[in-house]
């Protein structure tokens, strides 16, 4: 019960709490609502939340389970049905977190040391802020990142503060690693679409299915959803866009430092042979009884084994079913979504990979030569053009260009490539490019990866030190992203004018201590970028 409505004792104070509520949140809020818990029937069962300490007109319902949990014979199986329950199910507490290792970046992310995680993870948390059939409020769904190895959706823990904008929110577990994307012949041979692999982000299409058949109940326009993420979450929204599987499930996607048009998937023999590593590495052989010890493994084996082999690399696969194609040839050809999209990067992105603040290990060359050798091993032939494009004439030159190269090879490329090839199939995108710098330890670290969920959620990691213009960045960006998921495009009252991009201006929406439009910073040198997909792309196998 809301501590307010603790010491409100008379009749006459009642009424005029409750007057006051209904007004100045512009939403009616009857008293019963708020002196009981909240509830509501779905198509499993009835639940019951909590109000929001601080935010009373705000209901939240956490620990819902939107799938059966894939644990015993439904690991590595597409995502099922949930089973209904009887009575009322308490909706407060978040779900575990899906199996993972223990993250360097929590302790600064969320002030703790590790996620509670467990098998039975497919849960997901709605807050609404009109708990009312006939509201129809815009519906945000988030995406977490973590590399589709780590996170869950208590990351960033934005709900309740976008939901005091008028708009629902809901986020989402999903399988990862080698729980989320590991394909196998065996699990193949059994699936009836004869594929395996994919698992997390069919656990995605089935949280929007499931926000398609029941967001209505919470106040939500279940034809108004927008997808946002950032990082692994922002591609795997790429993904979605460019599987038919995902079609009509969401109207509007925000892509935050993560795409997928400027990557290069393996095919499903590949991402099989790749399975069968982690298999020899237990000692199983594939057989007739392989899945039957396979599922019967711990998963702490299993993360163990992911994580020990480095030949093992557990990512989406174009398997024929979810991905019919390459991403990158679908949006190419344009058979993505037609949907609007915000989509953008940061100035900075990899500085935080090598950054002490996330016990960060990441690899940085340190000479000229060191610099020269690891774009041999990335581009190849190419590799003369990137120097070309980002050259190093000094040893002392190198840390910077080479942070600035990887920054745009592996972000700021593909964001502008995603909005080219939204732009040619009529669709608005709105580019940005963050651009804020925090002060104290994360000076040197310049505009970092992620670093623009701590605006959009109002929660900074442990180490910011906060200044007078955070509030103004923050209120800014949430009002871009509520605007946009509210009406497809994020222009609004008071906000700085953000034009769609247009490859004849090539412009971005610059977005830190000066917020406008500004030319796509170095975009000219993304040619040799264009050109090196391509010839991974016809390379690929189909």
């Amino acid at each position: 019960m809301n501590s307010l409505f603790h010491s409100l004792r008379s009749t006459w104070t009642t009424m005029a709490v409750v007057a006051f509520v209904t007004c100045f949140c512009g939403c009616s809020v009857h008293l019963q609502a708020q002196t009981a818990m909240p509830q509501v029937k779905i198509d499993s069962g009835t639940l019951e939340g909590a109000w929001v300490p601080g935010a009373s007109h705000i209901a939240s319902f956490f620990g819902i389970p939107y799938a059966a949990q894939p644990i015993g014979n439904l690991r590595w199986k597409a995502p099922q049905l949930p089973p209904s329950w009887s009575g009322v199910r308490k909706a407060t507490k978040y779900g575990p977190a899906c199996p993972q290792a223990p993250s360097p970046w929590l302790p600064e992310m969320l002030g703790i040391p590790q996620m509670v995680t467990n098998e039975a993870c497919l849960y997901l948390n709605v807050w609404t802020p009109r708990l009312s059939g006939t509201a129809k409020l815009p519906v945000m769904v988030w995406v977490h990142g973590g590399g589709n190895v780590e996170g869950s959706a208590e990351w960033p823990p934005l709900g309740s503060t976008l939901a005091q904008q008028g708009v629902i929110v809901v986020s989402l577990n999903y399988r990862l690693g080698v729980f989320g994307f590991f394909a196998n012949r065996a699990l193949s041979a059994e699936s009836p679409h004869r594929v395996s692999g994919n698992y997390g982000q069919l656990d995605q299409v089935e949280a929007l299915r499931w926000v398609k058949r029941n967001i209505r109940r919470f106040g939500g326009d279940p034809n108004q959803v927008t997808v946002f993420g950032a990082s692994s979450g922002a591609l795997d929204i790429c993904n979605l866009m460019a599987s038919p599987i995902a079609a009509k499930l969401f109207q509007r996607a925000i892509l935050q430092s993560g795409v997928c048009v400027d990557s290069v998937y393996p095919v499903l023999r590949q991402a099989e042979a790749n399975g069968d590593l982690l298999a020899d590495d237990l000692g199983i052989q594939n057989s007739a009884h392989s899945l039957v010890e396979l599922r019967a493994l711990p998963a702490e084996r299993l993360l163990r084994a992911a994580a020990k082999d480095g030949r093992i690399d557990l990512e989406p696969a174009v398997d024929g079913w979810f991905f019919p194609e390459q991403p990158a040839i679908a949006f190419a050809n344009g058979r993505q979504a037609k949907i609007p999209v915000i989509v953008g990067s940061n100035n900075d992105e990899i500085s935080i990979f090598a950054s002490p603040l996330v016990a960060g290990k990441s690899y940085r060359p340190k000479t000229v030569a060191e610099y020269r050798r690891w774009l041999r091993r990335e581009f190849g032939p190419f590799a003369d053009k990137v120097f070309t494009q980002y050259p190093a004439e000094s040893d002392q030159d190198v840390p910077g260009v080479f942070r600035t190269m990887d920054t745009d090879f592996d972000f700021g490329f593909g964001a502008r490539l995603l909005a080219i090839e939204m732009a040619n199939v009529h669709q608005p995108a709105y580019l940005y490019h963050f651009t804020y710098v925090g002060t104290g330890e994360f000076t040197g670290l310049g505009a970092f990866h992620s670093e623009e969920s701590m605006f959009l959620s109002k929660k900074y990691w442990t180490s910011w030190i906060r200044r007078p213009y955070d509030e103004t960045l923050s209120n800014t960006i949430i009002g871009y992203w509520v605007k946009f998921a509210q009406t497809g495009n994020p222009n609004r009252f008071a906000l700085s004018s953000w034009p769609a991009y247009l490859p004849t201006t090539d412009f971005c929406q610059e977005l830190g201590q000066r917020i406008g439009p500004e030319p796509v910073p170095r975009a000219k040198r993304f040619g040799v970028f264009q050109q090196f997909l391509n010839s991974r792309l016809e390379k690929s196998p189909e």
